[in-house]
């Protein structure tokens, strides 16, 4: 067999040139506010006969005060058992009609989710409103989840990356409810009892704080109305007043911190600072931004530090974009001996991309690759339910995520320069490492001052 090379045809052949990406605009919907005030949203989408439910309060581990991870476990709580129904019937109800449930909780909401089959839906809507509602917080589930989770958080010491972020975090927001981590502590899930659970639920889930998103095969009738009335119409209480959050302040300078894991082959680096809310004005061009930087496979982190030099398995960056602004963090796992090269490149990146020109072909890369993802992520009811519940969130038009669209296509190369110079402050950030530290806190004293600190933070530096 004869190849193309062999017949010396290889430099006569092109690739097709790429059609440009169909445009996909988000579905439409509307939606009611019930005479108690809950809002509710419906989106029709007859692709299968499915229907997804997505139920959440506005209020998450922002809210958890003095003991971290509270929301968190409130959430996980929820499908433990009602006043109607154990955890075992709850889990066997929905599995009959072929459905599924998942609880939870994040910075700025805790939910409850259902999808279920179109013939269904009254089964979802009464278990979804049954356990949203009326949680019982039994004694012994309470126990369980709380046993659990304190194994799980003495697990994570072990975790070179968790500690990495939760120091990063710490350091960034100090006092500021992103500081804690959001799972919980050692020390607040053995204070933890059920009356703390009872209040958060009592406070937080009424219905002038909560939304709820119906999404799948259903036409957005009375009869629909009809349903949600029937399970959620009687639900009351007063709307939460907002707790007072304590204002962020930037970092002045580079701050040091070496976490210690003895014996660690790795060293966990993450860097960052506070980055922005999810409702900011300049939100597209810093996602285009980041993507550049350290979203996808192709970005300068990940082709610097993997491709380049060997020494990650990946590298990248984020901005946890929230009700408040959130953590930008950049991180990579490498081997101990090049921590400190690591480093002088992630902080010559930031520099670069602040100063230097952007290309065009790098730009339209990026754009396409954010243009090509859109698509897959509003497939299902589900990905629909939780993008369109975040527009009511956040407080965002409707027609957002289409013009989202549009703008990534209009964005210019000087747009992401200018959102650099805004957004990214290499000279003013924390940078954490956690590996061992007699092999690698000399290699960071050209950085600067290191504080060493234990898995729980505490000083340890000699």
């Amino acid at each position: 067999m004869l190849f193309f090379s062999e017949l010396g045809c290889q430099s006569k052949m092109k690739p097709p040139e790429p059609k440009p990406a169909k445009r996909v605009f988000f579905p439409q919907y509307i939606t009611r506010d019930l005479a108690n005030g809950m809002r509710v949203l419906v989106i029709e989408h007859h692709e299968q006969p499915i229907v997804s439910l997505r139920f959440l309060v506005k209020s998450g581990s922002a809210e958890d005060g003095d003991l971290p991870g509270l929301a968190n476990l409130t959430g996980e709580l929820l499908t433990k058992g009602t006043t109607n129904r154990s955890a075992v019937q709850i889990a066997e109800e929905i599995d009959y009609v072929g459905g599924q449930l998942v609880s939870g909780s994040d910075w700025d909401a805790t939910y409850a989710s259902a999808s279920i089959l179109r013939k269904h839906l009254d089964v979802g809507l009464d278990i979804l409103a049954d356990v949203v509602l009326n949680p019982v917080f039994a004694e012994n589930e309470v126990k369980r989840v709380l046993e659990q989770r304190l194994s799980a958080l003495l697990q994570k010491k072990d975790d070179a990356g968790y500690l990495a972020e939760r120091k990063l975090n710490a350091v960034i927001f100090g006092a500021h409810p992103y500081g804690q981590p959001n799972i919980g502590t050692e020390h607040s899930v053995k204070t933890l009892k059920r009356e703390d659970f009872i209040r958060f639920h009592r406070t937080h889930f009424v219905p002038g704080n909560a939304l709820l998103a119906v999404v799948g095969d259903v036409t957005a009738d009375e009869t629909l109305w009809g349903k949600v009335e029937k399970f959620f119409g009687s639900w009351s209480g007063p709307t939460p007043s907002a707790r007072p959050v304590p204002p962020v302040k930037d970092l002045e300078r580079r701050q040091f911190y070496m976490v210690e894991k003895s014996a660690a082959v790795q060293s966990a680096i993450r860097v960052g600072h506070v980055g922005i809310a999810r409702n900011s004005t300049d939100f597209v061009p810093v996602v285009v931004l980041n993507t550049l930087l350290g979203g996808y496979f192709n970005s300068r982190l990940n082709i610097n530090l993997r491709e380049g030099k060997g020494f990650t398995y990946g590298a990248g960056s984020s901005f946890d974009a929230r009700q408040y602004p959130g953590p930008f963090v950049v991180s990579a796992d490498v081997r101990n001996g090049v921590t400190d090269s690591a480093i002088v490149e992630i902080l010559h990146e930031l520099d670069r991309i602040r100063n230097e020109p952007i290309t065009e072909e790098e730009l339209e890369m990026v754009k396409q690759f954010i243009l090509g993802s859109f698509p897959l992520q509003i497939e299902t009811p589900n990905q629909i339910a939780s993008r369109a519940i975040d527009l009511e969130l956040y407080g965002l038009p409707r027609d957002y995520y289409d013009a989202f669209n549009r703008r990534v296509e209009t964005i210019a190369a000087a747009d992401l320069q200018t959102a650099a110079q805004k957004y990214l402050h290499p000279d003013r950030l924390a940078i954490v490492v956690a590996g061992d530290s007699k092999t690698v806190a000399s290699k960071l004293q050209k950085f600067g001052p290191v504080e060493v600190v234990d898995a729980d933070g505490r000083n340890i530096s000699p």
